[in-house]
């Protein structure tokens, strides 16, 4: 009988320990993540040689590199506005500029060769102040000259034929600041000998012409350049000459195709008087090519110089041309004598009490006819 007890008393014991045990596993669950035991998890939290609490190093951020030509730009925008903004500034009668408008014509390696031009204010009608420039890069760094000034004259002899043709070394070098055009200049008016055209008074220092088929035509022989737009059908053109000095035509269309640096002959087309100010100012007011003379610096009085066979007169106070005598002003036709010089007018003769013949009258002509006098 007292076995039997130990017996059933031994089984209870049992029972309530699985039972015991059934309770903390339950209990065990509801705490933990499920299929995770404490001794897993301990185990799982435990460094080993296997698993490595380290963090992933991030992805290091990829860095976009910027264009040789694009750093070149840069340095062509800041390097003109440092040297030509306080010019433009006064030119455009505005506190501050716009930010130059850079047209990069050769590069190759370390060289490169172009224009940049400050762009003018949207209804201005001023002239925008541009420039040539030539680029020597060292590293990731160029060093940009200007025409007209001494670093732009050592590196013109030094650049690779590639940028700066053997044609164009010359001329360049003639490009210089001079400070004053010569009275004769060689030079004709920009549109067809034989023909006349109206002059358009514009701003001091350029004149305006309209008239005729509208066909700009070159002053004289040179090497084209464009500036202000990338298009090839607008923006300014200009002229380097071989006599050092250079010719601005604004307000065009329809540009020729010659490209940049290449020769021109006197006479040759240009493109088509407009209304479209390319750099910046708008559309003018009325149709027409304005003209002016320039050094390397910057734009040259054409007060007092001979071109197409007037001498045009050029000041704040007035402007006309003159022609042995005879006067134009704005807004009356110009006839176009190409470079033919104007007649020496003829000295009027004083009365001698020694001669008794009268003396022999002036030919009659337009350019001795002072009725003809405008």
């Amino acid at each position: 009988m007292r076995t039997l007890v130990n017996r059933v008393s031994a089984m209870g014991t049992a029972t309530i320990v699985v039972m015991g045990l059934s309770l903390a596993a339950i209990v065990e669950q509801a705490l933990l993540p499920t299929g995770q035991s404490a001794h897993q998890r301990q185990a799982a939290a435990a460094p080993g040689p296997s698993k490595s609490r380290a963090k992933k190093p991030r992805p290091s951020r990829s860095v976009k590199r910027v264009s040789p030509t694009t750093l070149l730009s840069r340095q062509v925008k800041k390097a003109a506005t440092a040297q030509r903004g306080a010019v433009a500034k006064r030119e455009y009668g505005v506190g501050t500029v716009a930010t130059p408008v850079v047209h990069v014509s050769r590069i190759a390696r370390s060289w490169a060769f172009g224009t940049e031009a400050i762009p003018t204010p949207s209804g201005s009608s001023a002239a925008p102040e541009s420039s040539l420039f030539l680029a020597r890069a060292s590293g990731t760094q160029w060093t940009v000259a200007l025409a007209g000034t001494p670093k732009f004259a050592d590196l013109i002899p030094k650049a690779p034929e590639s940028v700066v043709h053997k044609d164009e070394r010359d001329a360049l070098k003639r490009f210089r600041t001079s400070g004053k055009a010569p009275l004769e200049t060689g030079l004709m008016l920009p549109w067809k000998i034989g023909q006349s055209w109206s002059a358009v008074a514009t701003e001091s220092g350029t004149w305006g012409f309209d008239g005729g088929d509208g066909r700009v035509l070159a002053a004289g022989d040179g090497l084209l350049y464009r500036v202000c737009s990338a298009s090839p059908n607008r923006g300014m053109v200009l002229l380097v000459h071989p006599s050092g000095l250079a010719t601005e035509y604004y307000q065009m269309d329809d540009i020729t195709q010659v490209a940049d640096g290449e020769a021109v002959k006197r006479g040759d087309y240009l493109g088509r008087t407009s209304d479209d100010q390319s750099c910046g100012g708008g559309h003018a007011a009325s149709k027409m090519v304005r003209f002016s003379l320039r050094d390397a610096e910057g734009p040259i009085s054409l007060d007092q110089v001979d071109v197409g066979g007037w001498t045009l007169h050029s000041t704040a106070d007035e402007m006309f041309a003159d022609r042995g005598g005879l006067r134009i002003s704005p807004g009356n036709p110009l006839l176009n004598f190409g470079t033919a010089p104007a007649p020496t007018p003829s000295p009027t003769p004083s009365k001698s009490p020694s001669k008794t013949k009268s003396p022999k009258a002036p030919a009659t002509g337009p350019a001795n006819d002072p009725k003809a006098s405008t």
